[in-house]
């Protein structure tokens, strides 16, 4: 089972979790340990009583090859003093014996004289033999001891042997006993370093484990958010579907009412007898491209009330892109007179030539007034001419746009120069007499496309336009 380990370290207590397979590698680590320690230092103790035997027993030669040389001494003193007491005494008596024959003077006294001679060769050959005994002992004792002498150096040798056999032997248990005390320390050092894995791992499992939690509080939150979103969508969704149908009735009004405008504005600009198709496909032309394809809203089934609305919407998107490429048009229609107080003294069309009676055809509009009367743009444009003209005397050109242009001419001065931007009603000169003229007034032309068109046509549905 997993177990767990307990360590308090500055006032705090961490536990480690010990699995299993690491519960039997550590044990089986220590027991190893354990076991090696042990027989090593049995080993060693064992070392060191055979070396101290060993070493008992070399002493123990060398004090019995000291006492057998001791002894072998000894006899030899002993020998040598008993072969001068013997040599001696042999002199003492053959001295003596000389002595005694030479003051011998009877037959008796020689014979005395021999016999104790003899007696004394008898002993001294008695103390001979008895000498050659002890030296057959002590040559048989010499021989002993040769042979223990002998023994004894072979003992000393083998001791050496052993002693030098116990002395690698120990140096080999004490290289041994190091190398396990090496082995036991990089053990210590890795059972360390498990230990320090094994908290990592418990400080990560820790980290994780938070994390889960909080990300399961995190999901619930989500789930409990989520439901709450559902709910307020739903609402929002019913919300939408009433204001979509109230907005629907809106849209269809303001659609309704813009297609009407439209067609007031399609009227209007009817009336100056331009195409307008042609003035739209222009106009569209020149704003921001919208559109899209158009579908019918009455030919669609099975719509709910956000694709119905979205319908209406495109629908009157369609409408509104229609009224502003009208009102761009109708921007750039001059709708007004040049003048504010005038008397028309000529109009469009075949009209006799007031200078040489023949007929021709007058390609604008006479606007008399007092001379000097402020002469205006009729509508917003560039002016691209200013200056005399021929029959125009001195003339304006303004471009409004979509090939819409207007001429003022006979002027008594210009305010203006080409390349201007004016504005609507914007003074670009007074009234004059200039050119092939008969009196004080203001040629006024209309030309699209470089032709001429009626400028009553365009007064007329000015006049409608600002009829409210």
């Amino acid at each position: 089972m997993t177990r767990e380990v307990l360590i308090r370290a500055d006032g705090k207590v961490t536990y480690i979790s010990i699995s299993p397979n690491l519960q039997k590698a550590v044990a089986a680590t220590i027991l190893a340990g354990i076991a090696w320690t042990t027989y090593s230092s049995v080993g060693l103790v064992v070392n060191e009583r055979v070396i101290e035997q060993k070493t008992t027993e070399v002493a123990v030669a060398r004090q019995a090859y000291s006492d057998l040389m001791n002894g072998v001494g000894s006899a030899y003193d002993e020998f040598a003093r008993l072969v001068g007491n013997l040599q001696k005494s042999q002199s003492e008596l053959l001295g003596l014996a000389d002595s005694e024959m030479d003051a011998a003077q009877d037959p008796a006294q020689m014979a005395e004289v021999t016999r104790r001679a003899a007696a004394a060769r008898q002993t001294l050959d008695q103390a001979d033999a008895a000498i050659r005994a002890k030296l057959a002992i002590f040559q048989g004792d010499l021989t002993s001891i040769a042979a223990q002498h002998q023994k004894l150096n072979e003992t000393i040798a083998q001791l050496q042997d052993d002693l030098r056999l116990a002395d690698r032997e120990r140096s080999q248990s004490e290289a041994e006993n190091a190398a396990l005390s090496a082995a036991l320390q990089d053990s210590g050092q890795q059972m360390a370093k498990v230990v320090g894995d094994q908290e990592q791992r418990e400080e990560r499992i820790r980290l994780l484990q938070q994390a889960v939690a909080t990300l399961t509080h995190d999901r619930n939150a989500l789930v409990d958010r989520r439901a709450q979103l559902a709910e307020e969508i739903k609402k929002l969704e019913q919300r939408l579907i009433a204001y979509q149908t109230s907005q629907q009735s809106v849209v269809e009004n303001l659609a309704q009412r813009t297609r009407t405008n439209v067609d007031e504005v399609l009227k209007t600009v009817a009336m100056t007898g331009l195409n307008v198709d042609k003035l739209l496909a222009k106009a569209g032309e020149i704003m921001p491209g919208i559109g899209g394809p158009f579908v019918d809203l009455t030919q669609v089934a099975d719509l709910n009330a956000a694709e119905s609305a979205m319908l209406t919407v495109s629908s009157l998107d369609d409408e509104v892109d229609r009224w502003d490429r009208l009102q761009f048009v109708l921007h750039s229609l001059p709708l007004a007179a040049p003048l504010d107080h005038f008397m028309l003294s000529s109009g469009f069309g075949t009209r006799r030539d007031p200078l040489n009676g023949k007929l021709a055809v007058h390609e604008g509009l006479d606007f008399s007034s007092e001379l000097g009367a402020s002469v205006m743009a009729t509508a917003p444009g560039k002016v691209v001419f200013a200056g005399w003209k021929g029959d125009y005397g001195k003339m304006v050109e303004i471009d409004h746009g979509l090939g819409i242009h207007t001429r003022y001419g006979h002027l008594k001065s210009i305010t203006v120069k080409v390349g201007d931007e004016v504005a609507y009603r914007q003074k670009i000169g007074t009234l004059g007499n200039t050119g092939r003229s008969t009196g004080p007034h203001v040629h006024y032309e209309v030309r699209v496309d470089d032709k001429a068109y009626d400028p009553m046509n365009f007064l007329e549905a000015g006049r409608y336009v600002f009829k409210g």
